[in-house]
């Protein structure tokens, strides 16, 4: 992997405060509670005890995700999106989550479809992930976010906090779930959603239109939103086979979840797509590390459905990623 740390140049200063809970995640996998215990009176931050749970058993098994085999299994470069190229006329697109349900791939489809992947630009030499938890809040990173090549987001998140979050965006995914509760599905007006897209600046939208049935139409909706409001960004959708096959990776390496989480998806995309990625704002704990309370977001505080998605899981994984030198994951101020 071409991603290095380098002593404590990348661990200083939001990292560095942060290593002694990380030891603490880390032996959590070959303590009992009652040594973990005598840790947190060592003056290490309380975490939750569910969520070190989650974490518990995780971090002695990691297995390191490579690069080649993410390449031959998914190639995110080729196949994250659905194009025109990988997706034929009469083919099907199966759902990544309900494997008995397709869409037959029709001419009026492939219209609305790009005509080569977005991604073939890559590799990106500096992509920052920036995820949307509460530690984001009054972290002063927004400089340090747009000083990237290549920036992700996720769900549609506030761009209300640019000094703590950057206004750089490459990427946007979209849960079409938002798409229904906070704007009504598109149905009717579609202003509301055109208006809150352009807060993005130019951007690519990405959407998983092909996972649970249902949910394509919608989809739809936000796509000719902004084609027919003339904006500079456009919709692209999630292709299932990636999806599918980042699954299975990762089932096939021992990580066995409902569903990955659209963080978890485009960190993996970026292991192939960017050489040098750091995440910001990736913290799934209710207590900032200096110790008081954080909001779920860093822009409110909605908890996430329950089973949906295992945050904490995720994020042990980033953990070992970082001390293995995959990425860097920054957590505190900048």
């Amino acid at each position: 992997m071409t991603n290095i740390i380098i002593g404590e140049v990348y661990v200083k200063p939001g990292l560095l405060k942060m290593h002694k809970l990380w030891v603490l995640l880390l032996a959590v996998a070959a303590v009992s509670f009652a040594s973990m215990g005598f840790l947190v009176l060592k003056n290490i931050p309380d975490v939750d005890v569910a969520e070190i749970e989650a974490c518990q058993g995780l971090l002695s098994n990691i297995t390191q995700p490579q690069k080649a085999e993410l390449g031959h299994c998914c190639n995110a470069s080729t196949w994250l999106a659905v194009t025109q190229e990988n997706a034929p006329l009469d083919s099907s697109l199966v759902y990544d989550m309900s494997s008995s349900k397709g869409l037959k791939v029709s001419s009026g489809f492939r219209e609305i479809l790009p005509k080569k992947s977005p991604f073939l630009d890559g590799p990106y030499k500096t992509c920052a992930v920036v995820g949307n938890g509460g530690i984001l809040r009054n972290s002063s990173c927004g400089s340090k976010i747009d000083e990237h090549e290549f920036v992700i987001r996720f769900n549609l998140p506030s761009m209300d906090f640019p000094d703590d979050v950057g206004r750089k965006t490459n990427v946007v995914t979209v849960n079409p779930s938002i798409l229904n509760t906070r704007f009504h599905g598109l149905v009717g007006r579609r202003l509301p959603f055109v208006k809150a897209a352009s807060s993005y600046g130019k951007t690519w939208f990405l959407i998983p239109a092909f996972s649970f049935p249902g949910l394509s139409e919608v989809s739809y909706r936000a796509f000719y939103a902004l084609e027919d409001s003339g904006s500079e960004s456009h919709v692209i959708f999630f292709h299932p086979q990636y999806l599918s096959a980042l699954s299975k990776y990762w089932r096939d390496h021992g990580f066995h979840v409902y569903r990955l989480s659209s963080g978890f998806m485009l960190v993996n995309a970026a292991l192939e797509l960017c050489q040098h990625i750091t995440l910001y704002g990736f913290w799934p704990f209710s207590l900032h590390p200096d110790g008081y309370s954080l909001t779920h977001h860093y822009y409110d505080n909605m908890l996430p459905k329950k089973h949906m998605h295992s945050m904490p899981k995720e994020f042990a994984y980033y953990v070992d990623m970082h001390f293995h030198g995959v990425l860097q994951v920054h957590v505190g101020q900048c």
